[in-house]
């Protein structure tokens, strides 16, 4: 990356942070800016020594992943952020929270497209390779509004098309043209619309987060316990994608992303 890429990867991150943040950040913008510095400056400075000197790469890459994880925990939530979380998982291994990464980045930002292109080349490298069900694609396809948009572009839509709805409807009854109020009425449409996707996907998060296998290869079991059946032969592998539909003590029933169900430790798994 060279230094006027990461000054503008810098000056993106650091303006995105609070439109997007969760929380307010326990750091100062000098700090974050300081923070961000020395992550992007470990990880460069890694991937030259990678081929030469491979321990010292991994130490830095190690760096660099505490530094991003430092700005995560002070309560940024950035795409930019979590982009580059997920490429330095990546380079130290770990598949899991690789995944992890990438796929809060593209929840964040769901049409970035270098964001895709990296999930996608690691998921292709995770064991079992575990491919989404017919049903689930034709609806992701069908509901591209919901699947191709964030979270928050999808409030803002609200806002805009309920502020433009019934605004013109406040007009219309002083002007009462007819264009003016079937135009109206489909912007509240849209705005109603819109409210209803930000609840159900929040109402979704909240019951059933979708969570990534990060630590160990843990067995599918038919129930909660190590000597419950498995459900595939195959340990699931760190990578692979599920849904938590139920929790019982330290036991999670889970939904894999073809539709196959079954319990797992709740301590190799985290949350989207």
């Amino acid at each position: 990356m060279t230094a006027f890429a990461r000054r503008v990867l810098l000056m993106w991150l650091l303006a995105a942070a609070p439109a997007v943040s969760l929380a307010h950040s326990t750091l100062s913008p000098q700090r974050q800016r300081e923070i961000v510095e020395q992550a992007l400056d470990a990880y460069d400075q890694a991937v030259e020594l990678s081929a030469q000197d491979p321990r010292a790469a991994e130490a830095l890459f190690r760096r660099a992943a505490e530094h991003f994880r430092a700005l995560r925990e002070s309560g940024v939530r950035n795409a930019s952020l979590e982009y580059n979380l997920g490429n330095t998982y990546y380079r130290l291994g770990d598949l899991g929270r690789s995944v992890a990464s990438y796929r809060r980045a593209q929840r964040l930002a769901p049409t970035h497209a270098d964001t895709a292109a990296n999930l996608e080349f690691v998921r292709r490298r995770v064991r079992p390779e575990i491919v989404p069900s017919g049903e689930r694609r034709l609806v992701e396809r069908l509901l591209f509004w919901q699947y191709g948009t964030s979270l928050v572009q999808r409030w803002w839509a609200c806002l805009a098309f309920s502020v433009a709805g019934w605004g013109g409807l406040t007009v219309w009854l002083l002007r009462r043209r007819a264009w003016l109020a079937t135009a109206s009425l489909a912007c509240v449409v849209l705005g109603v619309a819109n409210a209803g996707l930000v609840a159900w996907q929040l109402r979704e998060e909240s019951l059933h987060p979708e969570a990534v296998v990060v630590r160990g290869e843990p067995l599918l079991r038919s129930g909660r316990g190590e000597g419950a059946e498995p459900v595939l032969r195959e340990p699931l592998g760190p990578g692979v994608e599920l849904r938590i539909l139920d929790r019982r003590g330290d036991w999670l029933r889970v939904e894999l992303r073809d539709q196959q169900t079954g319990w797992l430790p709740a301590d190799v798994v985290e949350r989207v």
